[in-house]
């Protein structure tokens, strides 16, 4: 399934015993452009709002319809996981905590977005000790970013300045962001939602709150449009990213 970034946090979450809010954001790796988790807006169930998080190694799945994440976890499972408002920003060792708690499998062990696998449910009860470290040296270090905090970034191209980053699209089996969008509202009359790729990305420069990119702005301006009403039918987001990566 492919979702925007705009929907997702737009939808309640379920736990195996009852509805536990909402998702308030969530938290991409800006070098492999993989959703690692989702921040659950916890107002109406955990006291002073403690902030937890949800790897999408525990969604079980996504219903559009009405618009809920079903999580393969109780509701004291997720009230009693480590909170993230003493980690700040996330370190791995939170993660590691985290992960431990689940008895997840570490996604930074391993040559994948997902370690060994390409899909984030693989990592399910995996055992991580057996994981050879040998082999595949674990990664000190993650570089998670908010969506609510790049959304909203300018995105300079190689020439100037063009439009800021509206929307995240993401693949919901490997939770791949394969594209981002382009508002170029606030700089052409009429503006546009241009398809950007993650590959087009050179850097993002968090002080400057820019998205550098390998463009002209000629060449971005020539990017085909992402039709919002179009994201969740089939074929078309692959077929766009096709085409972009083949040059057309």
């Amino acid at each position: 399934m492919v979702i925007s970034s705009k929907q997702l946090t737009h939808f309640s979450i379920h736990a195996l015993d009852d509805k536990v809010g909402g998702i308030r954001d969530i938290l991409f790796d800006d070098e492999t452009f993989t959703v690692r988790y989702l921040v659950a807006d916890t107002n109406t169930w955990l006291p002073l709002s403690r902030k937890v998080v949800i790897s999408p190694i525990s969604v079980k799945q996504l219903a559009c319809e009405d618009e809920t994440v079903h999580i393969n976890m109780t509701v004291d499972t997720l009230k009693n996981s480590p909170s993230i408002d003493e980690h700040k920003p996330v370190s791995r060792e939170y993660e590691e905590n985290l992960f431990k708690y689940f008895g997840y499998g570490y996604y930074w062990i391993g040559p994948g977005a997902w370690g060994e696998f390409a899909h984030p449910d693989e990592l399910v009860e995996l055992q991580h000790a057996e994981e050879s470290d040998t082999v595949h040296p674990q990664k000190t270090s993650n570089h998670l970013r908010a969506v609510g905090e790049v959304g909203g970034y300018e995105v300079a191209t190689t020439s100037d300045n063009v439009g800021h980053i509206s929307n995240f699209i993401i693949d919901t089996r490997s939770w791949k962001i394969v594209l981002l969008v382009v508002d170029t509202n606030n700089w052409l009359p009429g503006g546009k939602h241009l398809a950007l790729l993650p590959s087009d990305i050179k850097n993002i420069d968090w002080a400057a709150h820019h998205v550098r990119v390998n463009l002209s702005q000629d060449e971005l301006m020539n990017r085909p449009e992402v039709d919002n009403d179009k994201i969740s039918e089939d074929g078309y987001i692959a077929t766009l990213c096709s085409d972009l990566n083949s040059g057309i």
